[in-house]
């Protein structure tokens, strides 16, 4: 693998931060080729790791037909997949290793660029479907509602 492009370290302090509107500016403008030769690397993995890791964070929870697993697949330009299950239930996500939990509910499949956007509100869970960048097998309700689970609704709102 070769190595992917060099962030300013406040681009970097943004993208690690997780704070929506922080990351959001990080991305903003850089191009999308740019982006994912980073998400390729180490260190762009272990942001997108951190993403997953501060989920439960950022669950609003709401009524969910009992524990529900929304599987993602995150693909990255060079580099293997990174792949987690979200066992959600009206008050708690819990997130796991995929194949630890099951068949998911809902599969939930887009490059890595595509899922930070998601991820930080800059862009919308439907717009990347209609767009051919988010593919969706099971429960498409429950895909639909990802982002207001999470309280990602408004793209470009505040954090």
């Amino acid at each position: 693998m070769t190595a992917g492009p060099t962030f300013s370290p406040e681009r970097l302090a943004a993208l690690r931060s997780g704070e929506l509107a922080e990351v959001r500016a990080a991305i903003a403008g850089l191009p999308r080729e740019e982006l994912a030769a980073w998400l390729a690397t180490p260190e762009g993995e272990d942001v997108l790791r951190t993403v997953f890791a501060r989920m439960p964070e950022r669950y609003t929870g709401g009524p969910v037909d009992g524990p529900q697993t929304a599987r993602w697949e995150v693909e990255r330009t060079s580099a293997d997949t990174l792949a987690y299950d979200l066992v959600l239930t009206e008050d708690s996500c819990e997130v796991r290793e995929t194949g630890n939990s099951g068949e998911p509910t809902v599969t939930l499949a887009l490059d890595a660029v595509s899922f930070v956007e998601m991820a930080s509100a800059a862009a919308q869970g439907m717009d990347l479907l209609l767009q051919g960048r988010l593919r969706i097998q099971g429960d498409v309700n429950l895909a639909i509602r990802m982002e207001s689970l999470f309280g990602l609704a408004d793209p470009g709102g505040p954090a």
